[in-house]
């Protein structure tokens, strides 16, 4: 009890602010593993980087939809949400066309949405607003 009281308190652990999980997380975990709640105590839900601007609502909507179409499509379950990253290969200056998915606590590391709608709809929202390097958008699927 006392090392992990001093363990939170040099932050090298932090704990889950969920009411019903209370695990003990290392500091590298962006996550809860149990129940996917973040750091701040927040369930999984949309994520858009400081560095863009507020995004319309009907791009968000096309992305969203894009999203649970393939999940549909391709016959494989829908996580709870997926994280995109901007990775400026061959210097398009848009959003990866893969994902991170998320379901509660654990993550997949690649899904490839090359192609699809999703992809399209990245695109667009690149458009948009030019993503900046290393950010991560993430889009919450509700079922």
């Amino acid at each position: 009890m006392i090392i992990r009281d001093v363990a939170y308190r040099a932050k090298v652990l932090w704990k889950c602010r969920n009411t019903d999980c209370h695990l003990a997380m290392p500091r590298n975990q962006q996550r809860c593993t149990d129940c996917g709640y973040d750091r701040d105590g927040r369930p999984i839900g949309d994520r858009v980087p400081g560095t863009y601007g507020p995004i319309p609502d009907a791009l968000l909507t096309t992305l969203r939809t894009a999203l649970a179409e393939w999940f549909t499509e391709n016959g494989r379950p829908r996580p709870d949400a997926v994280t995109f990253t901007y990775t400026n290969q061959n210097e398009a200056h848009e959003w990866s066309d893969w994902g991170v998915l998320h379901f509660g606590g654990r993550t997949e590391p690649y899904c490839d949405f090359d192609g699809s709608d999703v992809a399209e709809a990245l695109t667009e929202l690149s458009e948009w607003e030019t993503p900046h390097w290393c950010d991560e958008l993430t889009i919450a699927l509700p079922r």
